[in-house]
Parts: C-alpha cells; sequence; structure tokens
C-alpha cells in the first residue's frame, strides 16, 4: 500500500469525529418532525451514508417527509452540529507527513461540498488536501462509487495509484466499484467488524497504524 500515490480520504468518521454534530442535528429534525429519536448504537449509524437513507433507514421516516427532515437537519447543523466537529488524534501529523513524502490528499465524502470545505477551514487542515469530491444540496444522494470516481478524475489519477481511506461499508464498496482497495479506520468506533466483513484491504485503529500501513 506504500506505494500508492492518491490517498482519497472519506470525511465524517475517518478524518473527524462529527459524531455530535451529526447527532445534535439529526435529533433536532427528527424532534420537529414528531419522530421517536433512536437508540445511541442507531444513532451511530448516521456517519457514513447519505442523509435520506439514514433518517428511512435507521428512524422510519416516510420518503415524502425525508426531504423536509433533511432540510431541518441542515439548519441545525449549519450554525451548531459543523462546530461540533474534532480531527482525530494524529490526522494532521499523517497529512504533513503524507504530503511531505509526495502523496496527493483528496476527500471524497457524501457530505454536501460546502460543509466539507467548512469543517476542514474550521479544523486548519484544508491545505493538505488537493481536490474535494463531495454532494451538493441539489444532489445529496450521489453514490460513493460516483463520488470516488469523480475524486480520481479531478486528480487525473488512475486505479493503480489510488487507495480509499473510510470507517465505513460505504467506503469499501465505493473504492471496490471504482477497481481501487480501501483500507478501514476504526478510530474507536463499532465499525471494526462491518468494514472487514466488507472486504477491506486493512483495518487500521488509528491513525498511528494508518501512517504504518500506507507511509
Amino acid at each position: 500500500m506504500k506505494n500508492k500515490k492518491y490517498l482519497l480520504f472519506d470525511l465524517d468518521g475517518t478524518v473527524t469525529d462529527s459524531a455530535p454534530g451529526v447527532v445534535a442535528s439529526a435529533t433536532y429534525a427528527m424532534e420537529k418532525q414528531g419522530v421517536p429519536v433512536p437508540d445511541s448504537r442507531t444513532m451511530a449509524k448516521f456517519l457514513g451514508p447519505p442523509l435520506k437513507y439514514s433518517f428511512m433507514t435507521y428512524a422510519g421516516i416516510e420518503e415524502e417527509r425525508v426531504e423536509d427532515t433533511i432540510r431541518l437537519y441542515r439548519e441545525h447543523y449549519r450554525v451548531d452540529g459543523i462546530y461540533k466537529n474534532s480531527l482525530y488524534p494524529g490526522a494532521a501529523e499523517f497529512f504533513k507527513k503524507a504530503v511531505s513524502l509526495g502523496k496527493v490528499l483528496l476527500i471524497a465524502s457524501s457530505k454536501p461540498k460546502p460543509f466539507v470545505e467548512t469543517v476542514l477551514e474550521y479544523l486548519k487542515v484544508a491545505e493538505y488536501f488537493s481536490h474535494i469530491s463531495a454532494a451538493s444540496f441539489s444532489d445529496a444522494h450521489l453514490s460513493k462509487a460516483t463520488i470516488v470516481a469523480k475524486a480520481m478524475e479531478m486528480a487525473g489519477a488512475t486505479a493503480e495509484d489510488c487507495v480509499m481511506i473510510g470507517d465505513r461499508i460505504y467506503d469499501v464498496e465505493g473504492a471496490r466499484d471504482n477497481g481501487i482497495p480501501c483500507v478501514g479506520i476504526v478510530n474507536g468506533s463499532i465499525f471494526e467488524k462491518e468494514l472487514c466483513e466488507a472486504g477491506a484491504a486493512a483495518v487500521a485503529a488509528d491513525f498511528s497504524e494508518l501512517n504504518k500501513i500506507l507511509l
């Protein structure tokens, strides 16, 4: 894996601990809609998939109400939840070392691009990423495979030179659909088994282990 030049990173749960903000904003949206808020283990599953899938699958919100629920989520997230993000330990140091070694870092996230940009700037790591491939507010349901493909296209990268780093099955599958391996990163989450069963090429407990695998 150390020969891979292009490192594609998911954002939530991979680079940042976004759980406090995501859960707070999802809770706000469900309460506004009069929907019972699931238990904490279920709420953790909101990290990764597009919001439409999460609200329908984990909160049982009907399709005709889901867009309004997403609007409420974003209403809260853009002024509160987004600033509850924090970098995982060792992330900034990893990015700095990777760039110094000639690696090209990319973001491939299902989060709307303006939110991604705000988070990276807020956490002072935007300088390390050459391109950001993400969803938009008008098209927030793009598949991870499409987002990964767009990141590769933006960088002019071939599959042989790329590796995806993510924390959920969606990252593994999105990478596989583009012919590239995915290294899972756990960061203390509950998804290690999910990553292994999905076929991650390797699974790192944290950025220290990721350094050993990729750099």
